[in-house]
């Protein structure tokens, strides 16, 4: 792993050199994240988001969302319904081989249902605030009721893509530097139902990363943090400036950018996979008559008659080769992009926690400087010594939890940094992959269907137009 530098912080007075680009007016197509700019000094904030991407070759980032984790090797199989109606629902069986030392075993297996994953899911989000936690499929709640109503089946094509998700997600969560080794990961995997839903219970009192808690400052410091959020607008003194962070907005401005056009792809791309699928289904309803026609001229023509049922069957091959193409593009392009745009959300909570975290020290700091201000303010006045130690001592907390927010702060920006870095690397990896299976598939569909033509043609060319054909009328 590959420790990334702190993003810088600047007063809000302070604006980045004219002569500098404007990253947050450029257009996607203008954004250069091929090569890292110089980097930043504290005078100098980086003009836009550098994306820490390497060559696979050379980095020490791991690349590739669906490589395997050496230690951590989960499998997600065998789904299956449970009960009847709207009662029911699938469970799926979450198998785990493992090398890690804080596991009980090397190897075992838990039956999980989809809510389980989802609590999972919320636990990473929650308690690694901005962590880029791996997408969940989206929940069909819809189509998942209508099948509870009518009593009809998911089809075998849907529960295999769901169970492939699932299990994209553990893996990818297996391989995540920071998750793979969480409390909530490893209870999800080796739990007894029993102590998984005890940990449910345990942990819904959890608060945000990002946020202090009892085991960091005394209740008291709560208390006047809370204060000092409702009091932020009305006391903060003129000599108080809050701190910006640049590539905070800079990454901001980016995910939304390429969640935008990586959306429009995967319109476009599932237009272009259903375009196969219709051609399919037409090409099957094309050789079909073919072969009818061949059967009303088997006994007129049986030449002609052998070549057009030769066509038809071979049309009606080509259309299976289109409706493969579909089912195939559909899995290596069209569901990988719509992944991204879930994984693009994420990193955009994982942005959002940074800038919480942010607020937060911003509306500490302002509390600290209003306290330091009314303390000066009394001290010139000679107040009494009670009201002087009380304003003493809710400086000297306010000092303290100054302290812990920005520590808190400086630690999620540290992790933002390193995630949309790893998220770059992995990004330039997958996509790779995605493009080159998309285009090989392309490939050999085309060489496919040129084969099936070329070889229709002798057939058709050897039929003799002067064998003439039986009367109708014999």
């Amino acid at each position: 792993k590959q420790a990334m530098p702190t993003s810088v912080v600047q007063p809000a007075k302070q604006t980045p050199s004219t002569s500098e680009p404007d990253f947050g007016g450029q257009s996607f197509q203008d954004l250069d994240i091929s090569s890292p700019p110089p980097a930043a000094t504290a005078s100098q904030p980086a003009p836009r988001f550098d994306s820490k991407a390497k060559d696979a070759a050379s980095s020490h980032v791991a690349v590739g969302s669906s490589s395997a984790s050496p230690d951590l090797l989960v499998n997600v199989s065998n789904p299956s319904k449970q009960g009847e109606g709207l009662n029911s629902y699938f469970t799926y069986e979450v198998v785990t081989k493992t090398s890690l030392a804080q596991y009980r075993m090397n190897r075992f297996s838990v039956i999980r249902r989809f809510r389980d994953f989802d609590w999972l899911h919320s636990q990473l989000q929650l308690k690694y605030a901005g962590s880029i936690v791996p997408p969940l499929p989206e929940k069909h709640s819809a189509q998942v009721s209508t099948m509870r109503v009518s009593g009809v089946g998911c089809s075998a094509e849907w529960l295999e893509g769901r169970r492939s998700q699932l299990q994209r997600f553990l893996q990818r969560v297996a391989c995540h530097p920071q998750l793979h080794t969480a409390p909530d990961l490893q209870t999800f995997l080796e739990a007894s139902d029993e102590t998984l839903e005890a940990w449910k219970e345990s942990s819904k009192g959890a608060k945000p990363a990002y946020m202090p808690t009892l085991g960091d400052v005394k209740q008291g410091l709560l208390s006047s943090y809370t204060r000092s959020l409702s009091l932020i607008s009305s006391e903060t003194p003129p000599s108080h400036t809050a701190v910006t962070d640049v590539a905070c907005q800079q990454m901001s401005n980016y995910t939304a950018a390429l969640e935008t056009e990586l959306s429009n792809v995967h319109k476009h791309s599932k237009r272009f996979i259903e375009r196969h699928r219709a051609l399919a289904s037409s090409m099957s309803g094309f050789g079909l008559s073919l072969t009818k026609l061949a059967t009303c001229e088997v006994e007129i023509n049986p030449a002609l008659s052998r070549g057009v049922s030769t066509m038809g069957l071979s049309i009606d091959r080509m259309s299976a080769l289109y409706e493969e193409q579909a089912v195939k593009g559909s899995a290596v392009f069209e569901e990988p992009i719509k992944e991204y745009v879930r994984l693009l959300y994420q990193c955009k909570v994982a942005i959002g926690a940074r800038e919480a975290a942010l607020k937060a020290y911003n509306a500490a700091s302002a509390s600290l400087a209003s306290k330091k201000d009314r303390l000066e303010k009394a001290r010139g006045l000679s107040s009494k010594e009670d009201k002087l130690a009380l304003l003493t001592r809710e400086a000297k907390e306010a000092e303290e939890l100054n302290s812990v927010a920005k520590r808190e702060y400086e630690q999620v920006a540290a992790r933002v940094d390193s995630e949309m870095a790893r998220f770059q690397c992995e990004k330039l990896a997958d996509f790779k992959e995605i493009v080159i299976n998309f285009v090989t598939l392309q490939l050999e569909t085309s060489e496919a269907i040129q084969s099936a033509w070329r070889g229709l043609l002798p057939d058709i060319e050897s039929i003799d137009p002067h064998s003439g054909a039986v009367s109708s009328s014999e």
